[in-house]
Parts: C-alpha cells; sequence; structure tokens
C-alpha cells in the first residue's frame, strides 16, 4: 500500500504541473545526477555527431518576421530556405566548401544594395565565394561551447510527446533561451527557444539520420558572384 500511495502521490504531482516537473520522470531518469553544464555538454556532443537533421525556426528581427527550413548532413551539406519579411526568399545549396545561393528579387535588392544587378541575376543561382559559407551548413558549429556556457536546469517538460528536460540560459542582452533535451532515446536538443531581446524565436530540431539529398544546380543555371559584383 505504501508503493501504492508514492505512485498515485507522484502521479498526481506530475498531472497538476501538465507538463511535468523535474523529477517526474521517475526513477530511471536519464540525466539523474548530472549537472546541467554535463548535460549540455552530452547534448551537443550528441547531436553534432548525427549524420543529418532538420532544423526550422521561426521567429522576429527587429520586429520583422523571420523563418528558416534547413537539411543538414555531415561534411557540410545542406539544402534549404530562409525568409524574412523585409528581405524575402532566399534558397541555399551547400556542398563542403562550395555553396550556391538564390534568392528572389526582393532579396537580391536588399543584399546587393543595386536593382540593376538584381535584375541581372534574375533566377539564376549565385556561387558563393569560398570560405563564406555558411556555418549553419555545419554541424560541428551547431551548438558552440558559448552558446550553452551558464545553463540551469529547468522543468522537465515535452516536445511533440517526446519526454525532455530543459536548461535554461538568461544572457546579457535580456534574452532567456531554453533548450530541450531529449530524455528518451539519444540526449539531441529538440528544441531551442528564445525569449525577449531583439531577435526571439523558436528552433526545432527533427529527422536526425534521415538521408539526405543534396545535388549542386546545373551549371547553365549559375552565375558567379565575382562577375555580378565587377560588373563583367
Amino acid at each position: 500500500m505504501a508503493a501504492q500511495r508514492k505512485f498515485v502521490a507522484t502521479a498526481v504531482a506530475c498531472a497538476a504541473a501538465l507538463v511535468g516537473v523535474t523529477g517526474c520522470f521517475g526513477a530511471d531518469h536519464p540525466f539523474e545526477g548530472m549537472s546541467a553544464d554535463k548535460i549540455a555538454d552530452k547534448a551537443a556532443k550528441a547531436t553534432s555527431g548525427v549524420d543529418s537533421v532538420k532544423l526550422s525556426a521561426e521567429g522576429k528581427s527587429s520586429g520583422k518576421s523571420t523563418s528558416l527550413d534547413f537539411s543538414i548532413a555531415k561534411g557540410g551539406k545542406c539544402t534549404g530556405a530562409m525568409e524574412s519579411a523585409d528581405m524575402g526568399k532566399v534558397d541555399l545549396v551547400a556542398l563542403g566548401k562550395d555553396s550556391y545561393m538564390k534568392g528572389d528579387a526582393s532579396y537580391w535588392k536588399a543584399t546587393l544594395g543595386d536593382e540593376a544587378t538584381a535584375k541581372k541575376v534574375g533566377d539564376r543561382w549565385v556561387k558563393v565565394p569560398a570560405g563564406q559559407n555558411n556555418d549553419m551548413c555545419d554541424l560541428k558549429t551547431l551548438f558552440k561551447k558559448g552558446d550553452l556556457d551558464g545553463v540551469k536546469r529547468g522543468e522537465d517538460s515535452e516536445i511533440e510527446g517526446q519526454k525532455a528536460v530543459t536548461l535554461v540560459k538568461k544572457k546579457s542582452g535580456g534574452e532567456t533561451v531554453t533548450f530541450y533535451v531529449a530524455a528518451e532515446g539519444e540526449p539531441y536538443f529538440l528544441r531551442a527557444d528564445t525569449k525577449g531581446g531583439d531577435q526571439p524565436n523558436t528552433m526545432n530540431f527533427t529527422d536526425f539520420n534521415k538521408k539526405v539529398s543534396v545535388e549542386a544546380p546545373p551549371a547553365d543555371e549559375i552565375a558567379d558572384m565575382k562577375d555580378l559584383i565587377t560588373g563583367s
């Protein structure tokens, strides 16, 4: 009976918390006895070590809506798109050192600052100069150590029905970032939610280790950024 009373009390406490609080995972909690820093380190290593992941995000930058949707694979490969209310939309394909962008008219005008050059690009892809690849396409830099310094353990939660622990970081600019780490299976990051500041956003990580097909655009659909800038 004592065991039954303990079970009922635990169940009631968890139900009252709706999304659960620390301790509701029971005796088999995968991070039992681990500090927030240790959990963050474990999650960063697990997430950066996957073969691939899908990253999607929505948020605001200086009050303007932004979104992105990327599939990222090992070797600096990725394919996806970013869009913002003030800069338009741009598609991106990266294969290691080579990366290509294809923006709409709004994107090129905002980026190049020259409507004539934007028209010259048209609907073509632009090859980005070597060394200017976006870190977003590198699994190893998705979570840098400094991003996770100073996290504190938050309440246990769930993301799309999957149990998760939360790590909370308060930044000097007034932002609060809550990282959600899977408490079932591999300890991957499932979500990073930023509130406050000039760039509130929610980033979701899904489709771990699913096949990602990335191919360079056809050669006849590619313009060289250097040629566009020099006007040649």
